[in-house]
């Protein structure tokens, strides 16, 4: 048997979104903290390999004073690899950024009712022109139950 702990793979932002539905908000802060955290790592660490980019294409304008020691031990092979990583941990920040967004649409659902997506979702739905309904009773039976007709 298999716990949800035990689950250990990336899920997509349709089944996240349903996954924090059913969480607490403290549960909802402590994710987006978590997300938090890994975005700023993530941008750290593109900054440094731009750095280092930079440094073995060249591009010495772009370095700053104090990374000149750090960049010494570089080597001209790992250029592809920190151009991948790059490109990697930018796929990977647009995933956090999407569940950042989604766990922030889920707070103010939960505190107005509403979404973004929802409220699009009404506006459409009241241009849409539906079948004319009579909805004065002034010319109601009193005597007669009240019932509905399918």
């Amino acid at each position: 048997m298999c716990s949800a702990g035990g689950i250990r793979r990336p899920i997509q932002i349709e089944e996240f979104k349903t996954a924090i539905s059913g969480m607490s908000d403290m549960e909802l802060a402590q994710i987006k903290t978590e997300i938090e955290n890994s975005i700023n790592h993530l941008q750290r660490s593109n900054t440094r390999l731009s750095k280092y980019i930079s440094k073995l294409e060249g591009d010495e304008d772009r370095l700053e004073g104090d990374d000149s020691d750090d960049l010494e031990n570089i080597d001209s092979g790992d250029l592809a690899l920190y151009k991948d990583s790059v490109r990697e941990n930018e796929i990977v920040l647009n995933n956090y950024n999407e569940r950042v967004d989604a766990l922030e649409q889920e707070t103010v659902y939960r505190k107005t009712g509403n979404t973004k997506s929802n409220r699009e979702t009404v506006a459409k739905d009241n241009t849409k022109k539906g079948p004319d309904v009579d909805m004065d009773n002034t010319n109601v039976d009193v005597v007669t139950p009240n019932s509905i007709f399918i």
